[in-house]
């Protein structure tokens, strides 16, 4: 029987367009909801994974290494702090050495833990080649090093002020005092080697490369006749026991250094008039864009009036094998 037009008015067929449309609307809103959540869940684990991310460096006292948080740790009382890193070396007396057992040892990452304790701030040390600190290449000016500049570390441990790099670097109150230059030759052989006229060497005169005593520093001592070499009389050597070797085994005339960085070596001998090299002592070197060494002059205030002195002393006993320490007055 055919349906009268008002049923066909009266009835809304399936084809229809709109209702097709409308249809549709839920499961478009599902899908979208499907993906926000996914994206979220996507964005959390990224994060997470960050704040995961870890380092292994050395304890501020040296010790086992451990993982540290590259940029941030939980404090005793349960919130974030910034974790600062700290680059020191293995090469400078009983300042930083290496241990019988392996480890990083020295009067340094004595003061270390101690400042940063008093300071109530969080530091990790990290050992590093000193040339990521301060670097130099023979004939031009020295450079800022890699690693501090490039912030892979906020700061460098027990670093002179120098003409040189105070105009890079900023620096905190000095924990030690300044040390003079001198030329080191083979113990038995200071008469052979003339400290006060330079310009008929045989030899290249060594440096330790990125040291505060370098031939720029040599060349301002006018005092000393050809105090400014040639580069051919130039030699950069990385560390202080290449140094030794090499003036014992006569590969240089002789070696351009602090007091503080050869005088432990009983084979060397010291020979011409002392030469500062230095604005002032050892501190702590830093960019110019943080404020490291606002937390560290605030601890260090504290120690010096309280337990400075014993540190130096302790260091007699601990370290005294090593070398000297040449602690404030």
């Amino acid at each position: 029987m055919m349906n009268s037009e008002s049923d066909v008015a009266g009835k809304t067929s399936l084809t229809d367009p709109v209702v097709r449309e409308s249809s549709r609307i839920p499961i478009l809103i599902a899908i979208i909801c499907g993906l926000i959540a996914v994206v979220a869940i996507i964005i959390a684990a990224v994060a997470l994974g960050r704040g995961q991310a870890s380092t292994t460096v050395v304890s501020s006292g040296g010790g086992q290494p451990q993982s540290s948080s590259q940029s941030s740790a939980q404090s005793p009382s349960g919130t974030v702090s910034k974790v600062w890193t700290i680059a020191i070396g293995h090469d400078y007396g009983a300042h930083e050495y290496i241990d019988t057992k392996g480890y990083l040892a020295g009067f340094n990452h004595d003061l270390v833990k101690a400042v940063c304790d008093a300071a109530g701030i969080i530091c990790k040390t990290i050992w590093q080649p000193y040339v990521n600190c301060w670097d130099s290449t023979k004939g031009q000016r020295a450079t800022a090093g890699k690693g501090l500049i490039g912030r892979w570390y906020d700061a460098c441990t027990g670093w002179y002020t120098t003409v040189d790099r105070i105009q890079v670097f900023s620096f905190s109150e000095p924990f030690l005092i300044p040390t003079q230059s001198r030329f080191f030759v083979k113990k038995g052989q200071e008469n052979l080697f003339n400290a006060r006229n330079l310009t008929e060497l045989q030899k290249p005169i060594g440096f330790l490369d990125g040291w505060a005593s370098d031939e720029k520093c040599l060349a301002r001592d006018t005092s000393i006749t050809g105090s400014t070499l040639p580069v051919n009389k130039i030699k950069h050597i990385l560390t202080t026991v290449e140094m030794k070797n090499q003036i014992v085994n006569g590969e240089i005339a002789a070696g351009f250094a602090s007091l503080k960085d050869l005088k432990h070596y009983p084979e060397l001998a010291p020979v011409g008039v002392p030469f500062s090299c230095m604005i002032n002592g050892n501190a702590m070197m830093t960019r110019k864009d943080n404020d490291f060494n606002t937390h560290w002059n605030r601890g260090f205030a504290k120690i010096k009036a309280t337990g400075y002195r014993k540190i130096c002393t302790d260091a007699k006993t601990k370290h005294g094998n090593i070398g000297d320490v040449n602690c404030l007055s």
